[in-house]
């Protein structure tokens, strides 16, 4: 059985960067600090019902639509997510040549 927690922290980020939303700026608005944002983003902690009805009309979102699980996230969010931990290395040759190896060795 999938953990909601963590299913429901990924359509939460999924509809976040839809909206074109920073974690930081979505917390703002809903009241939250961006940490415990992240915490229900990777599946942590559950959001406090009033922070999701807050949550609901930050993201101009029916109800319902919090809740359409997929079972893998979309691709491009997984993408766009390797890309931003990537960025973090922009000006670390060595780890970003670590990187590079690592990937060469998934390539078949």
């Amino acid at each position: 059985m999938a953990d909601i927690k963590k299913q429901l922290g990924q359509r939460i980020k999924y509809l976040r960067k839809r909206k074109g939303l920073s974690q930081e700026k979505l917390a703002e608005i809903i009241g939250l600090s961006a940490r415990s944002l992240g915490n229900v983003e990777t599946g942590r902690y559950f959001m406090a019902l009033t922070n999701i009805e807050k949550l609901i009309e930050a993201l101009e979102i029916e109800p319902y639509e919090l809740f359409i699980f997929d079972t893998e996230p979309p691709q491009d969010i997984v993408f766009n997510d390797i890309v931003e931990k990537l960025e973090r290395f922009r000006n670390n040759n060595k780890r970003l040549y670590a990187i590079s190896a690592f990937l060469d060795c998934l390539n078949p």
